[in-house]
């Protein structure tokens, strides 16, 4: 009984945490941390661990073929493009990433840094840092996803807000539902197919 009542209490912090809002886009939901004012737009159906609950300054949103974790910062004198682009590499050296690359999302109200790459088992990550314009708050978001599904996960960073208006920042076309194993798979072999059919014609040259 204290076990299920322990589950229960996180369970009432989590409702009270992050709360799950109806959205413009019929694929996804408003996600909102209420303990920071941050806002952000992904898929519905996420769902958050228990095991989160225990640091209040983190949080996590898992689908069944994705992977969001939030980590909260307070800005201080480090916090500076340099600094936080050589966190990043350090992050993705931390998960063993390879292949990696700078990019370039804009978020309205943050200044973004990110990265992309691949995971040691094959998938894809997005390790972004959000540095608010208006108040102290730096977050990390850390994306981990079916290849297929990176315009999904840009769209997602794209969307934070903070502040009162607690809504996602406008976007031009509506969300994408999460892509499945099988047709990320699918589309993967299909790109490596066109890549050989164009090696072999340069070859016959």
């Amino acid at each position: 009984m204290r076990l299920v009542s322990k589950y229960l209490s996180k369970f009432a912090a989590l409702m009270v945490t992050i709360a799950f809002l109806s959205t413009f886009s019929a694929n996804a939901k408003v996600y909102t941390w209420d303990k920071y004012d941050i806002a952000f737009e992904a898929p519905e159906g996420g769902h958050i661990p228990f095991s989160f609950f225990q640091d209040p300054s983190s949080a996590q949103v898992n689908w069944d073929e994705m992977v969001m974790t939030l980590q909260h910062y307070i800005k201080n004198e480090n916090t500076n493009k340099k600094n936080l682009e050589e966190r990043l590499k350090s992050r993705a050296m931390g998960f063993n990433m390879y292949d990696t690359d700078m990019m370039k999302i804009k978020v309205k109200g943050f200044k973004c840094y990110a990265l992309e790459g691949t995971m040691p088992d094959g998938t894809r990550c997005i390790i972004a840092y959000l540095v608010s314009e208006k108040t102290t708050t730096v977050l990390e978001v850390v994306v981990n996803y079916l290849f297929g599904n990176q315009e999904v996960v840009e769209e997602m960073i794209k969307s934070f807000s903070e502040g009162n208006d607690k809504k996602p920042n406008e976007r031009e076309k509506p969300k994408q539902k999460i892509q499945k194993k099988k047709d990320a798979e699918k589309e993967k072999q299909e790109l490596e197919k066109e890549k050989r059919r164009k090696n072999e014609k340069v070859y016959e040259c």
